[in-house]
């Protein structure tokens, strides 16, 4: 079962972000046959309404909760403060255009690729 981790942004993480990202996209491309998905998270109405980021989702291609505390350990922006609460919740997906199983659907897309 996929671990997700809920990284949420400490109050000066877009500074640090930027200071920080050529470390963290390193980083992720060293770990990256672990990583299911990545991609930032926009909470708030006002963050969604402007495309705001607040915080990082990870889905870990791992069952082992150890594993994705060490990943996250590991990560710059973790190392530099950018999160201010990180959650770790073992998820099991189940239904969703991801995982459907059908032939000749782009993962993501939900559209037949043939």
């Amino acid at each position: 079962m996929p671990v997700l981790v809920m990284c949420q942004d400490a109050e000066n993480a877009s500074e640090l972000r930027q200071q920080h990202h050529a470390a963290h996209a390193e980083y992720i491309d060293t770990v990256l046959a672990l990583v299911c998905v990545t991609g930032a998270m926009c909470q708030t109405p006002n963050a969604i309404e402007n495309d705001t980021q607040e915080g990082t989702c990870f889905i870990f291609d791992t069952d082992d909760m150890a594993v994705a505390r060490k990943l996250m350990k590991y990560d710059p922006y973790a190392q530099a403060g950018v999160y201010s609460e990180v959650a770790f919740v073992k998820f099991n997906p189940s239904a969703g255009y991801w995982i459907s199983g059908i032939p000749g659907v782009m993962p993501g897309t939900g559209k037949n690729n043939g």
